[in-house]
């Protein structure tokens, strides 16, 4: 078992080194360490014990899965709404962004949900360059 743990501390080690141990990467390490812990304890009989970790790692689990969904916006109407044309790069992308973010951010009297969706339009591009490998 502690050759296990060092190997896994090694393995996120190594991806934060990296720079590729993302916010996703995290959840899914936990979930795999939640059901991980859950069947160890089931097979050593302590199944009240993995029941509760069960439920709690399926419930983070669900939980997080609802509050990724972002409103569906096209890469299109994303750009008007940023002010970029279609072939913009992550720089231009994310300098219309912080513009307009700071007109329309509640801190500065605008509302949460022109945020919002001033911050899916940023990310549907960002997604969209990735996707085209730019």
């Amino acid at each position: 078992m502690i050759v296990v743990l060092a190997l896994a501390g090694g393995a996120l080690g190594a991806l934060w080194y990296a720079g590729a141990l993302t916010a996703a990467r995290l959840r899914w390490v936990g979930a795999a360490a939640g059901v991980a812990l859950a069947l160890r304890l089931l097979l050593t009989g302590q199944w009240l014990g993995a029941l509760i970790v069960g439920a709690v790692t399926a419930w983070l689990a669900a939980g997080q899965r609802v509050r990724r969904s972002q409103p569906d916006i096209s890469p299109e109407e994303a750009g008007r709404m940023l002010g970029v044309s279609p072939g913009a790069g992550a720089v231009e992308i994310n300098a219309a962004w912080r513009r307009l973010i700071a007109e329309v951010h509640p801190d500065k009297g605008g509302s949460a949900e022109a945020s919002a969706r001033v911050n899916a339009a940023r990310d549907t591009l960002l997604k969209h360059l990735r996707s085209k490998g730019r």
